[in-house]
């Protein structure tokens, strides 16, 4: 008779023991995944949060370091009529007023003929002030010098930052805002041609700023003062974010406060031309009416 082979295999038993082994490794498994997965979303909420304080810092850093700067329109504006020398206030044509504001000093033409011209007036494409000296249409030009020593505002405060120059290097001349506001959660800037009769309406920059860390404020100076005038030689920013949504792992809203402090360098310069001995006072550029803007 033939044997009957037996069948190896696994019982019910053996099955059960490796099916709750492989559900054990497995439940670890997915744990640790899990686990990696809140460590990961906690790291990027946190690079995100650093991200966007670190960017607004950067870019108040960027204007603050711009403010009180001129700028300079030589070679691009020139005087397009004829100008009979006089000691009386006369109206003169020019290619362009973009940015001229009554009370700016020009420096107008080039060689014997140059001199320091105040703007009286502007209207249209015209500008208003006393010409002692004799200019010739279409080949003069008309330059702006010097700096101001207002760039940064002494009616900043310490959760409102105002100042103005040609912070983009365009040649025009912008009023800006910055606003720290902790109950609403937001900081703010707003950017207006100073010739503007208000500023325009504010872009977000942050939107989950709170409150300093022992009541820090946002915005600090450091001011000079000299024949009566404050400048503003040092601005420090202290900005604090909080996350959007509490972490998982902790059930918190993690935050990050940063600081940096920018000296304006165009204020400065001003500073110096002011204290000069003797000072030289013809490039020491006034604040423009009206500011700052309502």
């Amino acid at each position: 008779m033939r044997k009957q082979k037996k069948h190896s295999g696994f019982s019910l038993l053996e099955l059960l023991v490796s099916v709750a082994v492989m559900l054990i490794i497995m439940g670890a498994a997915l744990t640790f995944l899990a686990k990696d997965e809140q460590v990961y979303q906690g790291t990027q909420v946190v690079a995100n949060l650093h991200q966007g304080v670190r960017s607004a810092l950067e870019l108040a850093s960027q204007e603050i370091g711009q403010a009180g700067y001129l700028g300079s329109a030589e070679g691009q504006r020139q005087i397009t009529s004829n100008v009979i020398g006089s000691p009386l206030l006369q109206t003169v044509s020019v290619s362009s007023t973009n940015s001229l504001f009554i009370g700016e000093k020009l420096l107008v033409d080039t060689g014997a003929n140059q001199e320091m011209v105040t703007v009286t007036g502007v209207i249209g494409s015209s500008v208003s002030g006393i010409f002692t000296r004799s200019h010739t249409a279409n080949t003069t030009q008309v330059a702006e010098e010097g700096a101001f020593g207002t760039g940064v505002l002494s009616g900043s405060t310490a959760t409102t930052l105002q100042m103005f120059g040609d912070i983009n290097s365009d040649g025009t001349l912008v009023y800006e805002e910055y606003t720290c506001d902790a109950g609403a959660g937001t900081l703010t800037r707003s950017t207006t041609p100073i010739n503007s009769p208000t500023k325009n309406a504010p872009d977000v920059l942050l939107s989950n700023l709170v409150a300093n860390p022992g009541g820090t404020p946002c915005f600090q100076y450091q001011t000079a003062h000299f024949n009566g005038t404050a400048y503003v030689t040092r601005v420090t920013v202290t900005l604090t974010g909080q996350e959007a949504a509490a972490e998982i792992e902790t059930n918190t809203r993690r935050t990050l406060t940063s600081s940096l402090t920018v000296a304006p360098h165009n204020v400065l310069m001003a500073l110096a031309l002011a204290q000069a001995s003797p000072a030289v006072t013809d490039r020491l550029q006034p604040t423009p009416p009206g500011l700052p803007l309502p």
